[in-house]
């Protein structure tokens, strides 16, 4: 129930009451557990309802009814295996001892499971509100200067017809045409707020969810890490501290992603803002409109603003006319956000970064497991999936370890179904299976046809099945 609908207002992305909810679920101490089943022997535990901490195999038939002892000791389940024109309904009783056993162990690591799925959970629809948020400059920038850029038909660049106009104050004709019909002084007014303030919005949401999400589950790890070196406790319940440690080290490449994302966005708004202004009062110059005088101020750093923008994102790239999903080198935000395994069109400049150079020519550091991996090359949706993968692989094995634990104990025929027209079993949901927590014991209520008459029938079972 984490929904949210708008990213424009990203401080109530999660509002209170949905925020709480994982906390409500987890606010009761005691371990509940829900238990699903289905076709193909398929059963499995969750724990809070939320995170699978066991998975069972090995039992036949389509599950009738589930029910696990109140103390955790054994699992009842009901199957019905067809066979021709009938059926066999068998009970089944599994012991489930490590559960019981290790119940504290289980409970903190559930409660972590819970945590760390619920967070994951919140990373994902930040990050779709960010693409929310970048979908509304795409389609901005994509509908006006790529189409601008596609239409020009002089030899002379773009980024020289700029220049020029940056440099002498005057713009070819068939710039200026082009500006004032294809842009026009409100349109360009228009698309720099709507740019800057998406930036924005997306900027918000990096750094109050992304950001601190990622940080919250840097600390669970980092506790379910320290459970799983204690071998005694956790060690029987699957906790590999290596795989744990993978997990770790890949949501420390997100956040490292994360702040890149960030660095981008900042230097991406100052040199859009400058643009826009300086294009708004020469655009307002060719109108012979007033100018405002606090407009005409130009300091030589929102030159050098102008000039690197027009350098880094008016190059001609053809190549990115056709592909599919891709746009006129303009905007760098938005490579970042792209659901694709491509590498980033416009990657960070990492020539002359002294650290970097120094981790390059350092093997020591290469490999030291305390520096997090960089990825300059990917998106943020990428190191995100790979971080997600990872941290399901180390999840999962406690499932496996904990449901191979459960062994069959019991299995008892109980009757044939000659699946007759006559309905008159179904309606009453038979087979029936619950569990008396006061005398521990599990209690099946089924039917038997005799003699064209249904017998009803209780098999009680102990749940400690020593």
């Amino acid at each position: 129930s984490l929904f949210f609908s708008s990213y424009s207002n990203t401080s109530k992305i999660f509002s209170e009451e949905n925020s709480d909810e994982i906390i409500k679920l987890l606010g009761d101490v005691r371990l509940n557990i829900l238990v699903l089943g289905g076709s193909s022997g398929f059963i499995e535990l969750y724990a809070y309802g939320m995170f699978k901490i066991a998975r069972v195999t090995g039992i036949v038939g389509t599950c009738l009814a589930l029910c696990l002892s109140s103390d955790l000791k054994s699992l009842s389940v009901v199957t019905e295996v067809s066979a021709g024109a009938a059926s066999e309904v068998s009970y089944f009783q599994l012991e489930t001892n490590l559960l019981y056993s290790f119940l504290p162990e289980v409970t903190r690591m559930a409660r972590k499971f819970t945590h760390i799925s619920a967070l994951l959970q919140y990373i994902n629809l930040s990050l779709t509100c960010m693409c929310e948020a970048w979908e509304e400059i795409l389609m901005q920038m994509d509908s006006r200067l790529t189409k601008f850029v596609q239409e020009k038909s002089t030899t002379t660049s773009v980024q020289d017809e700029f220049m020029h106009l940056l440099l002498w104050g005057k713009a070819s004709a068939e710039l200026q045409t082009l500006l004032m019909n294809q842009l026009t002084v409100k349109g360009l007014k228009k698309l720099g707020q709507s740019i800057e303030s998406s930036y924005s919005s997306i900027q918000k949401l990096v750094i109050s969810h992304l950001q601190s999400g990622s940080e919250s589950l840097l600390y669970h790890l980092s506790e379910l890490k320290g459970m799983a070196s204690w071998k005694q406790k956790y060690e029987p319940l699957g906790l590999d501290a290596a795989g744990i440690e993978d997990a770790i080290t890949a949501v420390g490449s997100f956040i490292l992603k994360a702040n890149e994302l960030l660095q981008v966005i900042d230097s991406s708004m100052k040199n859009f803002k400058a643009f826009f202004r300086w294009l708004y009062v020469a655009m307002l110059r060719m109108t012979e409109d007033h100018v405002l005088p606090e407009l005409n101020k130009m300091t030589q750093k929102d030159i050098t603003f102008v000039a690197e923008f027009l350098t880094e994102h008016f190059n001609e790239a053809p190549d990115l006319y056709n592909r599919k999903g891709k746009y006129f080198n303009v905007e760098k935000v938005g490579q970042y956000l792209k659901d694709e395994d491509d590498d980033l069109v416009s990657p960070p400049n990492t020539e002359g970064n002294q650290w970097y150079d120094f981790l390059q020519n350092s093997n020591h550091l290469k490999e030291s497991p305390l520096l997090f991996p960089y990825y300059p090359r990917k998106s943020l949706h990428f190191v995100k999936r790979r971080m997600e993968n990872i941290i399901d692989l180390c999840l999962q094995k406690p499932a496996d370890v904990i449901g191979k634990s459960m062994n069959q104990a019991i299995c008892i025929p109980l009757y044939r179904d000659a699946r007759s027209q006559d309905c008159t079993r179904r309606l009453f949901k038979f087979p029936f299976l619950w569990n008396n927590k006061t005398s521990n014991l599990h209690y099946l209520l089924f039917t038997i046809l005799e003699d064209s008459l249904y017998k009803m029938c209780i098999l009680r079972r102990h749940t400690d099945i020593s």
